[in-house]
């Protein structure tokens, strides 16, 4: 039984680490190179794979990255019988890491933009999964008929709304929950404090947790809000942080767990990812 499918990307995430971000125009000598399989669907479905039965829906290149995706997908435990192969090339992120842990990203989708809604519509109705996760790493179009098909099957549709783009209101309203960081709340809503945005997007989609790094998150549910704290920890790298905690808040809401406690959960987890080296995880 496929309790969790998630529709999206898969990239593979070239990685370099830095003493620092360059400024414009500036070239900084990096310290060490890696090449990891990545991307906010991958990840979230290897991290949802770690509680419960999924699967992923995507796209990959006929290229070396591609068989690369595909293998570790299915190393992880993932179904990827959705997973299919297109000519040309598959996903590719750049990644820049410094020492501090924190990380910023380029993202190029290839295969991942040739995701169409006949490919998600037929996926999910021969998985038939109890949630549906999903984020914008892949067109509106492919988002829209996710969205479309839970609403019409009963599923649970959990939206990452990131990285940050415009949403049509018929997304927004199937969201339970909506799952966005500090940045991209204030692109959804202009609101220029989390609670703000809470009450804002609270009023747009069936339940949102908002997280906020190192402050923990805020989850509203039912016109109540409750604050969750993160672990007090040094970070090594804080890439893919956000992708298990969707990943495992999805798996637990797909076992029935409510969502505080779900999103506890993959508070938890997020912790635990964050502390590791992304070679060790």
């Amino acid at each position: 039984m496929n309790r969790v499918a998630v529709v999206g990307s898969a990239n593979l995430d070239l990685v370099a680490r830095t003493p620092r971000r360059p400024d414009p125009g500036e070239t900084v000598l990096g310290t060490t190179y890696e090449r990891h399989p990545g991307g906010k669907g991958l990840n979230q479905a290897a991290a949802a794979a770690t509680v419960t039965a999924t699967s992923f829906v995507g796209r990959r290149g006929s290229d070396e990255a591609g068989r690369v995706l595909e293998a570790e997908l299915v190393r992880r435990g993932v179904d990827v019988s959705r997973f299919l192969p297109v000519e040309g090339a598959s996903g590719h992120a750049l990644i820049t890491v410094t020492p501090d842990g924190e990380n910023s990203i380029v993202v190029l989708p290839e295969a991942n933009s040739l995701v169409r809604p006949r490919d998600v519509t037929g996926a999910l109705d021969a998985l038939a999964p109890r949630v549906v996760l999903t984020q914008q790493e892949i067109p509106l179009a492919a988002t829209l008929a996710t969205a479309r098909w839970a609403l019409t099957h009963g599923a649970r549709l959990m939206l990452n709304a990131s990285p940050s783009a415009p949403l049509p209101g018929e997304v927004l309203a199937a969201a339970d929950p909506l799952v966005v960081n500090l940045t991209e709340a204030h692109f959804l809503t202009s609101a220029d404090t989390p609670s703000d945005a809470a009450k804002v997007l609270s009023q747009q989609c069936v339940s949102v947790v908002i997280t906020l790094g190192s402050d923990g998150s805020l989850v509203v549910e039912n016109g109540r809000t409750t604050h969750l704290p993160a672990p007090r920890l040094t970070a090594v790298d804080t890439t893919g942080a956000g992708d298990m905690f969707a990943g495992v808040m999805a798996a637990h809401l797909a076992l029935g767990t409510g969502l505080v406690e779900a999103a506890r959960q993959a508070t938890h987890a997020a912790a635990q990812a964050i502390q590791t080296p992304r070679s060790s995880r």
